[in-house]
Parts: C-alpha cells; sequence; structure tokens
C-alpha cells in the first residue's frame, strides 16, 4: 500500500490552486530538461490527442459486433457499445504489425512489460514448469524471477558472454542440473546494446531433445528498431514469441504487444487473456498504441536509423574520456561505465539531464537513449553541444554555463519528428 511520507496541510479551498501551481512550476522546469533514458520515449501529438478525447474514456471489452448492428456488440451475454471507428484503426494498425514483424497475430490488450510476461507465461506454461530468464547480472529484468515464482514456476538463470552472447557451454550445463527440462526460455535484456543470437540457442536446445521448449524474446527496448529494419528480427532466426512494452524505441504509450506466427500459441494467449487476465484493456491508450503503429509503418526505417547514427555520434564523443569504458553497441543504447556512474547520475539529472545508472556483472554503468531526443529532431550540432556537457558532468567541470547551454538545446526540441505531427504542419 502506498503512504504519504509528506506532511502537507492544504485545505480543501486552496487545494486546486495548490495541485495546479506545483504542476505549472514542474512543468517549467521539465521544458529545459533533457531526456537520455532508455526506457522512456514521446508520444506524438497526433497520438496523445486522440487519446485524450473524453469520448474515449470507456470500457472496450473484447466484444463481437452484433449482425446487423453498427453500434451494439455483445461480450459474455451481455450488450456493449461497438466502435467501430475503433475497429477501422485497429485493422490499420494490425496491418502495419503484420508488416513490420512478417507474423500474422498479435494482441494488443496486454498492458505493460511485465503483463506481457505474465500473460505469455500464464498461457503457454504450466504450475511446476522451469523458466529460463536472462540473470539480472546481465541485464535480465529484475522482476521476471519473482514473478516466474509468483505463478507457481521455477526460475533459473542463463548468463550472458563478455560480446552480449548466450553463454551456451554454462546453459548446456544448467539443462543437465534441472530437475525438470524448461518449458521456455525468456530472454528479457535491459541492456541491449548487441543482437542476442537465437539460432545456436535453438540449435542447443533441439540437441537436447527440447524441440518443444519456447522462445520468447523480450524487445521492450528494440521493438521500434526491429520494425524500423535496424535489428534483426528474433522471429526470422528461431524465436516463437516477440513481446515487449511500447515506450522505448517503439514511441508509443505506456503498453505492449505480443507478435506471433504460430496459431496456437496465439490463440492461447488470446483464450487466457480473455478469461481473466484483462478486462478492458484502457481504450485511451490503446487508441494511442494504434496511432503509433500507424506512424512507425510510415516512418519507422528513417527514425530508426536515425536513432543508431546519433547513438554512434555520441559514442564517437564520449569515446576517449578519462575514467570510464565505453561499451560497443549496434542499437540506440549507450553503456558508459565506471566507478563514479550512480554519482554522476545524480548529478547529470540535478543539471537537467535525465538519465539511469545500472550495473553490468556487477559493475556500475551510465545507461543512455538517444530514442527520444530523435524523436524530438536533435541537430547534429546540438548534439555535439550536448555530448559537451555530458563530459563536464563526467569530468567534474560542470558550470553554470552548461545549464544556459542545456536550456538552449531543450528550447529548440519543440516538435515531435517520425509522426503524423509533421503532415498536421504542413
Amino acid at each position: 500500500m502506498n503512504y504519504s511520507t509528506h506532511a502537507l496541510s492544504v485545505s480543501t479551498p486552496g487545494a486546486h490552486n495548490f495541485i495546479i501551481e506545483q504542476f505549472q512550476q514542474a512543468c517549467a522546469r521539465r521544458t529545459c530538461t533533457l531526456s537520455l533514458t532508455a526506457n522512456e520515449n514521446i508520444l506524438s501529438e497526433t497520438a496523445r490527442t486522440l487519446g485524450q478525447n473524453r469520448h474515449y474514456e470507456r470500457y472496450l471489452f473484447n466484444a463481437q459486433a452484433i449482425d446487423g448492428q453498427r453500434y451494439a456488440a455483445e461480450f459474455n451475454g451481455m450488450h456493449v457499445e461497438h466502435f467501430p471507428e475503433v475497429e477501422t484503426l485497429k485493422a490499420l494498425a494490425t496491418q502495419a504489425v503484420q508488416a513490420m514483424f512478417n507474423a500474422p497475430f498479435v494482441e494488443y490488450r496486454v498492458l505493460s512489460g511485465v503483463h506481457c510476461t505474465l500473460s505469455v507465461l500464464t498461457a503457454l506454461t504450466a504450475p511446476g514448469d522451469t523458466i529460463v530468464s536472462l540473470a539480472p547480472a546481465s541485464g535480465g529484468h529484475f522482476a521476471t524471477g519473482p514473478l516466474v515464482e509468483k505463478i507457481g514456476r521455477h526460475s533459473a538463470f542463463v548468463s550472458l558472454t563478455a560480446d552480449g552472447q548466450i553463454d551456451l557451454e554454462q546453459f548446456a550445463r544448467l539443462l543437465q542440473a534441472l530437475a525438470t527440462r524448461p518449458a521456455a526460455v525468456l530472454l528479457d535484456h535491459g541492456l541491449t546494446t548487441r543482437a542476442i543470437a537465437i539460432k545456436p540457442l535453438r540449435a542447443l536446445l533441439n540437441r537436447q531433445g527440447l524441440e518443444r521448449t519456447l522462445i520468447i524474446y523480450d524487445a521492450s527496448h528494440t521493438l521500434g528498431l526491429i520494425a524500423g529494419q535496424a535489428f534483426p528480427n528474433p522471429l526470422d532466426d528461431g524465436a516463437d514469441i516477440l513481446q515487449g512494452n511500447t515506450h522505448k524505441s517503439l514511441a508509443g504509450p505506456h503498453r505492449a504487444l505480443i507478435v506471433a506466427r504460430r496459431a496456437d500459441l496465439a490463440a492461447q494467449i488470446e483464450q487466457t487473456l480473455s478469461a481473466g487476465l484483462i478486462s478492458s484493456p484502457n481504450l485511451p491508450g490503446l487508441l494511442q498504441l494504434f496511432v503509433t503503429l500507424v506512424e512507425t509503418r510510415h516512418y519507422g526505417q528513417a527514425y530508426a536509423q536515425r536513432m543508431c547514427a546519433n547513438t554512434r555520434q555520441l559514442h564517437a564523443a564520449l569515446a576517449d574520456l578519462p575514467g570510464w569504458t565505453l561499451h560497443p553497441t549496434d542499437t540506440h543504447l549507450l553503456l558508459l561505465e565506471g566507478e563514479q556512474a550512480r554519482q554522476a547520475a545524480q548529478q547529470l539529472n540535478e543539471l537537467g539531464i535525465r538519465v539511469n545508472n545500472k550495473q553490468v556483472n556487477g559493475r556500475d554503468c551510465l545507461r543512455f537513449g538517444l530514442q527520444e531526443i530523435t524523436r524530438l529532431g536533435i541537430s547534429s550540432e546540438d548534439l555535439d553541444a550536448l555530448a559537451h556537457i555530458i563530459r563536464h558532468v563526467l569530468s567534474g567541470v560542470a558550470n553554470g554555463g552548461d545549464r544556459i547551454r542545456l536550456a538552449h538545446i531543450c528550447q529548440r526540441l519543440n516538435q515531435i519528428h517520425y509522426s503524423f505531427d509533421q503532415e498536421a504542419c504542413q
């Protein structure tokens, strides 16, 4: 349960003004703040406006339209409103997903990355099964192990090698030691700077007689790159399920997707969600997701290419920092390893550059993501200026001029690129 840690004395008549003033001040500050966090992005105004429409703050059940009726549908024997315009937009989004990921089946009702994992594992595995996922020290999601255990499965971890690939020798030993053969391998990487090769993993499982073991690839960080053909599609290399949240390199709302090529797996997931893991999928966010997916089909390749190009530019600008080690990258993420990463993250956030610090195999690092500033259309010149500011902070020589230069960069990032917003302005 949440509880307040702040002793506020706000009288009821003044509460409205207090709330508004607090957020006005915060919004003024945030207009001079730049996000380099790897786990966030920014919606287009087109998607945001559609989702904020008061007429769609409604339930949307997985209902069947009634023959001969336009606005009436049925769900579990209950007559509910039908939204034909939503179905039209959903059809466009489905066509976009099918084209971008080369897969016929897509599930939109999941609400987050963790809800994805819960839904897929509940649908495709059984109590008592073993689920192997990435070790948190190798970048695996912190919530996966506890979630697996909570739903009555057994959790085991596989590690990555120094070059970011699955440690197949360790995995082979793990398979021999497990009391039960794994029902699924979940690759839930949160530090994806290199593609994880799926084919060697599939080959190892097959050699061990585990042809039925599922490979579930969580591409929360790289969905936008996959959609834009700047990153390999795991489904092409032997993954059974592609899943992930939709607000990182895919510039959508805080939601998720599940994509599959196998009809049997898609049906199991759909039935499990409908049987109790979801009621209404939050229609405002769903509309925002549909718009984002259609936008991505139109602009996703250019966006993905620019994300990676900007990352290469920032990588080159930070490569020779004393006391820091920059990891190689093929994506929109940068990992900058250094003993002062925690302190540096605090200093950057205080200055107005939002970043995260993480650990890779017990070593502290900063994790930068360039997806949001790319969508805001940062220029090469402003990216160089941003690199200069970051160098100052990490070298301990930041000054008031850096805050002013950062504010000037932020003022120029006032339009959403790679979106339908551009067409609305023409």
